[in-house]
Protein backbone atom coordinates (compact mmCIF):
# COMPACT_ATOMS: atom_id res chain seq x y z
CA UNK A 1 0.00 0.00 0.00
CA UNK A 2 1.48 3.59 -1.00
CA UNK A 3 1.17 6.71 1.03
CA UNK A 4 0.84 10.00 0.02
CA UNK A 5 3.58 13.09 1.21
CA UNK A 6 1.38 13.80 3.84
CA UNK A 7 0.57 10.79 5.39
CA UNK A 8 4.44 10.01 5.49
CA UNK A 9 4.53 13.54 6.79
CA UNK A 10 2.62 12.30 9.61
CA UNK A 11 4.39 8.63 9.88
CA UNK A 12 7.84 10.41 10.63
CA UNK A 13 6.51 12.58 12.98
CA UNK A 14 4.81 9.67 14.66
CA UNK A 15 7.47 8.15 14.80
CA UNK A 16 9.40 11.06 16.19
CA UNK A 17 7.54 11.34 19.19
CA UNK A 18 8.04 7.67 20.10
CA UNK A 19 11.42 7.31 19.75
CA UNK A 20 14.33 7.93 22.01
CA UNK A 21 17.59 9.82 20.51
CA UNK A 22 16.94 8.66 16.97
CA UNK A 23 15.98 4.70 18.50
CA UNK A 24 12.64 2.98 18.56
CA UNK A 25 11.41 0.18 21.11
CA UNK A 26 9.83 -2.68 20.06
CA UNK A 27 6.84 -2.93 18.75
CA UNK A 28 6.71 1.03 17.41
CA UNK A 29 6.86 0.31 13.93
CA UNK A 30 3.92 -2.22 14.04
CA UNK A 31 2.00 0.32 16.10
CA UNK A 32 2.36 3.16 14.00
CA UNK A 33 1.85 0.77 10.72
CA UNK A 34 -1.86 0.13 12.00
CA UNK A 35 -2.16 3.52 13.44
CA UNK A 36 -2.30 4.83 9.76
CA UNK A 37 -3.90 1.17 7.79
CA UNK A 38 0.07 0.74 6.36
CA UNK A 39 2.28 -2.08 5.76
CA UNK A 40 5.02 -2.25 8.19
CA UNK A 41 7.31 -2.19 5.56
CA UNK A 42 6.38 1.14 4.43
CA UNK A 43 6.80 2.48 7.54
CA UNK A 44 10.27 0.88 8.65
CA UNK A 45 11.26 2.61 5.00
CA UNK A 46 9.68 5.75 5.79
CA UNK A 47 11.84 5.90 9.22
CA UNK A 48 14.89 4.28 7.51
CA UNK A 49 14.81 6.83 4.73
CA UNK A 50 14.16 9.42 6.55
CA UNK A 51 17.05 8.93 9.56
CA UNK A 52 19.53 8.64 6.27
CA UNK A 53 18.56 11.72 5.01
CA UNK A 54 19.09 13.83 8.00
CA UNK A 55 22.54 16.07 8.47
CA UNK A 56 23.50 18.53 9.95
CA UNK A 57 21.24 21.37 10.27
CA UNK A 58 19.41 19.42 7.25
CA UNK A 59 15.90 18.66 7.20
CA UNK A 60 14.55 15.13 6.60
CA UNK A 61 13.43 13.85 3.66
CA UNK A 62 10.07 11.93 3.66
CA UNK A 63 8.38 12.34 -0.20
CA UNK A 64 8.35 10.31 -2.13
CA UNK A 65 10.90 9.67 -4.27
CA UNK A 66 8.30 9.08 -7.43
CA UNK A 67 6.68 12.32 -7.18
CA UNK A 68 10.01 13.87 -7.79
CA UNK A 69 10.50 12.51 -10.83
CA UNK A 70 10.39 14.06 -14.45
CA UNK A 71 7.62 14.61 -16.36
CA UNK A 72 6.78 13.31 -19.72
CA UNK A 73 7.03 15.52 -22.30
CA UNK A 74 3.97 16.28 -24.31
CA UNK A 75 4.41 14.30 -27.78
CA UNK A 76 2.39 16.90 -29.52
CA UNK A 77 4.65 19.77 -28.26
CA UNK A 78 7.56 18.03 -29.53
CA UNK A 79 5.62 16.61 -32.96
CA UNK A 80 5.07 20.39 -33.27
CA UNK A 81 8.79 21.61 -32.73
CA UNK A 82 10.08 18.92 -35.56
CA UNK A 83 7.80 19.79 -37.41
CA UNK A 84 9.25 23.34 -37.95
CA UNK A 85 12.52 21.74 -38.94
CA UNK A 86 12.70 21.41 -42.96
CA UNK A 87 12.85 18.15 -43.82
CA UNK A 88 16.09 18.30 -45.72
CA UNK A 89 17.82 19.13 -42.31
CA UNK A 90 16.60 15.73 -40.39
CA UNK A 91 19.44 13.13 -41.95
CA UNK A 92 21.00 12.63 -38.82
CA UNK A 93 19.34 12.82 -35.04
CA UNK A 94 22.53 15.44 -34.48
CA UNK A 95 21.37 17.75 -37.43
CA UNK A 96 17.14 16.98 -36.07
CA UNK A 97 18.52 17.90 -32.63
CA UNK A 98 20.70 20.94 -33.33
CA UNK A 99 17.33 22.58 -35.43
CA UNK A 100 14.54 21.82 -32.78
CA UNK A 101 16.56 21.82 -29.78
CA UNK A 102 14.85 18.15 -29.35
CA UNK A 103 17.88 16.00 -27.45
CA UNK A 104 19.10 12.60 -29.45
CA UNK A 105 16.92 10.76 -26.44
CA UNK A 106 14.02 12.47 -27.04
CA UNK A 107 14.33 11.58 -31.01
CA UNK A 108 14.57 7.97 -30.32
CA UNK A 109 11.97 7.57 -27.83
CA UNK A 110 9.90 9.29 -30.43
CA UNK A 111 11.23 7.04 -33.00
CA UNK A 112 10.34 3.86 -30.80
CA UNK A 113 6.48 5.26 -29.97
CA UNK A 114 6.29 5.65 -33.34
CA UNK A 115 5.19 9.05 -33.93
CA UNK A 116 8.66 9.44 -35.98
CA UNK A 117 10.19 7.36 -38.65
CA UNK A 118 13.04 6.93 -40.87
CA UNK A 119 13.04 6.95 -44.72
CA UNK A 120 15.33 7.53 -47.59
CA UNK A 121 15.04 10.56 -49.67
CA UNK A 122 13.70 9.61 -53.13
CA UNK A 123 15.20 10.95 -56.22
CA UNK A 124 13.30 9.97 -59.26
CA UNK A 125 14.14 11.16 -63.27
CA UNK A 126 12.36 13.34 -64.81
CA UNK A 127 10.91 12.40 -68.09
CA UNK A 128 10.06 14.80 -70.43
CA UNK A 129 7.63 14.35 -73.67
CA UNK A 130 10.59 14.85 -75.41
CA UNK A 131 12.93 12.41 -73.86
CA UNK A 132 9.75 10.02 -74.64
CA UNK A 133 9.87 10.86 -78.55
CA UNK A 134 13.48 10.62 -78.81
CA UNK A 135 13.34 7.38 -76.85
CA UNK A 136 10.41 5.80 -79.21
CA UNK A 137 12.30 7.28 -82.23
CA UNK A 138 15.67 5.36 -81.62
CA UNK A 139 13.66 2.06 -81.51
CA UNK A 140 12.02 2.41 -84.91
CA UNK A 141 15.26 3.38 -86.64
CA UNK A 142 16.50 -0.19 -85.39
CA UNK A 143 13.92 -2.01 -86.75
CA UNK A 144 14.78 -3.60 -90.58
CA UNK A 145 12.52 -5.44 -93.10
CA UNK A 146 13.74 -9.35 -94.16
CA UNK A 147 14.30 -10.47 -97.12
CA UNK A 148 11.13 -12.94 -96.01
CA UNK A 149 8.67 -9.79 -95.58
CA UNK A 150 9.00 -9.73 -92.11
CA UNK A 151 10.05 -6.97 -89.38
CA UNK A 152 13.66 -7.64 -87.27
CA UNK A 153 15.28 -5.76 -84.53
CA UNK A 154 18.69 -5.10 -85.97
CA UNK A 155 21.45 -7.56 -84.16
CA UNK A 156 23.77 -4.34 -83.72
CA UNK A 157 27.27 -6.72 -84.90
CA UNK A 158 27.90 -3.50 -85.87
CA UNK A 159 27.50 -1.56 -82.72
CA UNK A 160 29.97 -1.15 -79.99
CA UNK A 161 27.74 -0.83 -76.85
CA UNK A 162 29.29 1.63 -73.94
CA UNK A 163 28.66 1.20 -70.28
CA UNK A 164 30.39 3.01 -67.07
CA UNK A 165 29.95 2.17 -63.37
CA UNK A 166 28.81 5.69 -61.85
CA UNK A 167 29.76 6.72 -58.27
CA UNK A 168 27.92 9.76 -57.39
CA UNK A 169 29.95 13.14 -55.98
CA UNK A 170 26.36 14.23 -54.76
CA UNK A 171 24.68 12.11 -52.15
CA UNK A 172 21.69 10.47 -53.39
CA UNK A 173 18.80 8.52 -50.90
CA UNK A 174 20.16 10.33 -47.96
CA UNK A 175 17.69 9.08 -45.07
CA UNK A 176 15.57 11.69 -43.32
CA UNK A 177 13.46 11.54 -39.79
CA UNK A 178 9.49 12.25 -40.72
CA UNK A 179 6.49 12.47 -38.44
CA UNK A 180 3.85 9.86 -38.87
CA UNK A 181 1.24 11.51 -37.88
CA UNK A 182 0.20 9.43 -34.57
CA UNK A 183 -0.11 12.31 -32.34
CA UNK A 184 -2.72 14.18 -34.66
CA UNK A 185 0.13 15.99 -35.99
CA UNK A 186 -0.20 15.71 -40.33
CA UNK A 187 1.97 12.76 -41.66
CA UNK A 188 4.75 13.64 -43.88
CA UNK A 189 5.79 11.95 -46.78
CA UNK A 190 9.38 11.02 -47.85
CA UNK A 191 11.06 14.12 -50.13
CA UNK A 192 11.18 13.32 -53.82
CA UNK A 193 13.99 15.35 -55.69
CA UNK A 194 13.30 15.58 -59.61
CA UNK A 195 16.03 15.98 -62.04
CA UNK A 196 16.11 15.57 -66.02
CA UNK A 197 18.42 12.64 -66.07
CA UNK A 198 21.63 11.14 -63.69
CA UNK A 199 23.96 13.11 -66.41
CA UNK A 200 22.52 16.20 -64.17
CA UNK A 201 24.01 14.58 -61.20
CA UNK A 202 27.53 15.07 -60.43
CA UNK A 203 29.60 12.22 -60.74
CA UNK A 204 32.52 9.99 -61.89
CA UNK A 205 32.42 7.49 -64.46
CA UNK A 206 34.69 3.88 -64.78
CA UNK A 207 34.31 3.30 -68.70
CA UNK A 208 34.13 0.15 -70.56
CA UNK A 209 32.62 -0.67 -74.04
CA UNK A 210 31.24 -4.29 -75.06
CA UNK A 211 30.19 -5.77 -78.98
CA UNK A 212 28.41 -8.57 -79.74
CA UNK A 213 31.02 -11.45 -80.44
CA UNK A 214 31.78 -11.74 -83.95
CA UNK A 215 33.22 -14.96 -85.75
CA UNK A 216 32.56 -18.27 -88.35
CA UNK A 217 30.29 -20.12 -86.00
CA UNK A 218 30.30 -23.02 -89.03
Amino acid sequence: MKATDEERQAVWESLLLRSTRGVLKRGDIVATAAYFYLTRFVVAHIWERSIRSMGTRVAAVVKSRKNARKKKLDRAALCSRLAEVPINDRETQRRVEAASTVNTYLIQRLIKEGFLRRTLRQTRPLLTPAHKLARLRFYMEHIQLGGNGEYFFNPMYDVVHMDGKWFYVKKIGLKVYLLTGKDGTPAEEPPVQYVHSKRYTTKVMFLCAVARPRGDWD
